[in-house]
């Protein structure tokens, strides 16, 4: 059996990439013979011109955004076509964001009109061409079956998955290194309006010190940075007008590979990670705080509740302004205690290496 693994190209994209190269070496390790085929995030001829490559292997396995060749997704009706037309083997779709048609898009109504029906249209050529969905949590799951039509058997549940072998730093030296003393609670990631800093900085004060952000000056997976800038300075307007400087801490320095120390002290710094998300989308933080040890409060996005329920390492504040409370409740030694613990059970359960076995069955399976 051939497989092959199409992932957008580390130089032009970093979430994903980074997850789908993981991902690649566990399954690798497992036995099974597979791939990797590249393209450049919204360069759609990258993508276009390998498709005859592509459907020659036996298992396609395509990790997938909707707009990750720009141009509204409309580049993906032309390679799911191709490939349901012609295609030798098997069709694996990993969507990382599913937009249910009950979400609120924000931004000029013709655009909003536009995306909707692209995304609706992108995901009746992905239901026809492929042979198996995954989806990260059974609440994505749940959208593709109730609103897109998916046949249930269509579509199977597997998480993001957990790295196991990662580089170790004391929490106190990583604090060291951060320049923070006390209890230190981490916002990082994408900073977009949809992850939710503004949430937390607009009561820094009844949070405490140290609200630390980490902040990308030069994200790759952005189009158009000046969005960046514009939710930047917003958010530096909020600290500034409330005076919150002495809780809050920035850093604006290059955002260091997850292969490195650099990376992972930001969460072994943290006490808590805090993921104020709105709009029911999936994180690429999240599995990398658990990775850390490092417990986390978040919204109630779909996402963070599911797995609130069956693991104790995350916390949900039902409401923004419930942020506060639930932090302070978390850091109690006894709640706090149970958190980590937790986050060491979903890493035994949900580590890569066991979910790269189930990836393994189902490239096997008929």
């Amino acid at each position: 059996m051939r497989a092959a693994m199409i992932y957008p190209s580390p130089k032009s994209e970093k979430a994903m990439s980074g997850y789908s190269v993981t991902l690649l070496k566990e399954i690798r390790k497992k036995g099974v013979d597979i791939k990797e085929e590249e393209f450049d995030l919204g360069s759609p001829m990258t993508l276009l011109k390998k498709l005859l490559k592509i459907a020659r292997y036996d298992v396609v396995h395509i990790q997938h955004e909707y707009n990750l060749l720009g141009f509204y997704g409309i580049p993906f009706f032309l390679v799911f076509l191709f490939l349901g037309l012609f295609k030798r083997g098997k069709l694996i779709v990993t969507m990382h964001i599913i937009n249910s048609k009950k979400d609120k898009l924000v931004g000029k109504p013709i655009k909003n009109f536009l995306r909707k029906n692209f995304y609706l249209l992108q995901n009746m050529f992905i239901r026809k061409a492929s042979d198996k969905i995954v989806a990260h949590s059974k609440f994505l799951a749940k959208i593709l079956t109730t609103e897109y039509n998916f046949s249930p058997e269509q579509i199977t549940v597997i998480t993001q998955g957990i790295l196991e072998d990662i580089p170790v730093i004391s929490k106190t030296e990583a604090k060291k290194q951060l320049g923070v003393k006390g209890n230190l609670y981490l916002v990082i990631g994408n900073f977009v309006p949809d992850h939710g800093a503004d949430i937390i900085l607009k009561q820094a004060d009844k949070i405490g010190k140290t609200i630390f952000v980490k902040i990308n000056p030069k994200p790759v997976n952005l189009l158009k940075k000046q969005k960046l800038w514009g939710w930047v300075n917003y958010n530096r307007e909020i600290i500034k007008k409330k005076g919150f400087e002495k809780f809050v801490k920035t850093d604006y320095t290059d955002v260091p590979s997850d292969k490195t120390i650099q990376w992972w002290r930001y969460f072994y710094a943290a006490d808590l990670v805090l993921l104020p998300y709105r709009g029911n989308i999936g994180s690429g933080i999240f599995p990398h705080s658990i990775a850390a040890g490092t417990p986390v409060i978040a919204s109630k996005d779909k996402y963070f509740k599911e797995f609130s329920e069956d693991y104790g390492c995350v916390k949900i504040a039902q409401k923004d302004s419930d942020f506060p409370g639930v932090i302070k409740e978390a850091m109690k030694p006894k709640n706090y205690a149970k958190m980590k613990k937790e986050c060491l059970r979903f890493k035994k359960e949900q580590g890569l290496s066991v979910l790269a076995e189930r990836y393994k069955r189902l490239y096997h399976s008929s």
